[in-house]
């Protein structure tokens, strides 16, 4: 089901791929979804030699529990620290051989990560082919777990000290109390300290599904070439039903706090 927010999203996404070119505006995008339930949107646009791809799952910080806030942002960034069988900095190296870029961004509802890759046979093949890594077999390694773990506890303390950071976080909590949305800055160096690998295995395996991902495509191939790209991509996700149990609607403030 393609709802108001998942439009809106989309159209999110399709103004950061459209970054590439500006001559997007006027070109339709079309729609369709994979066998194994993905939604596509795609622009075809051969003006630049590149495509960009983002998919993007349900897996928002509002997924998160107080005890392991924290544990949705982690989670995508460990994607790309070793998977397939490569190690982080073999996935950097590739990368650069490649002039590919890697992106990725997350927020209360959603996680995701991006590709932009030349379109060439030989530069998009292999970009993607490492994309699908990244995508499908993840394997969180502990010890580039607990050194993220370390770098980000290290980042909490010293934002436990910045007014704005505070501010920031109280201002979060005013807003949404004990709504899931209230966990985005919840996140305390004791919550990210009781986050194991096992965490990271169970919410990849249960939020990043191929039926609830969103798969954008733009640039210089054609709709059944997308079209392929979309299934390979989709087909080795994590098979099982849709998450269907979107955040509560967002109470409004009853008074003013101070």
């Amino acid at each position: 089901m393609v709802t108001t927010k998942m439009m809106h999203r989309v159209a999110a996404m399709m103004a950061g791929l459209a970054l590439a070119t500006t001559a997007w505006a006027g070109l339709p995008i079309q729609h369709w979804q994979t066998s194994s339930g993905a939604e596509v949107y795609f622009v075809e646009n051969h003006e630049l030699p590149m495509i960009d791809v983002a998919v993007n799952f349900p897996a928002g910080s509002s997924r998160d529990t107080r005890e392991k806030a924290g544990l949705a942002e982690l989670t995508q960034h460990m994607l790309s620290q070793g998977a397939g069988g490569l190690s982080d900095a073999e996935i950097s190296r590739r990368l650069a051989d490649l002039g590919a870029v890697l992106g990725g961004d997350q927020d209360q509802d959603r996680a995701g990560v991006s590709l932009r890759t030349l379109s060439s046979d030989r530069e998009s093949g292999a970009a993607l082919e490492l994309f699908g890594k990244i995508l499908q077999q993840p394997e969180f390694p502990e010890s580039v777990l607990e050194r993220e773990k370390a770098r980000i506890i290290s980042g909490l303390r010293e934002a436990a000290t910045q007014p704005e950071s505070i501010a920031d976080k109280a201002f979060t909590a005013a807003l949404y109390g004990d709504h899931p949305y209230g966990i985005a800055n919840a996140d305390t160096p004791e919550s990210v300290a009781t986050i194991k690998r096992d965490d990271l295995q169970q919410f990849y395996q249960k939020y990043y599904r191929a039926d609830g991902a969103v798969i954008a495509m733009m640039g210089d191939l054609s709709q059944d070439a997308a079209a392929r790209v979309a299934e390979t991509l989709a087909g080795g996700l994590p098979k099982g039903a849709r998450v269907a149990t979107p955040p509560p609607p967002v109470p409004y403030p009853t008074g003013a706090k101070i």
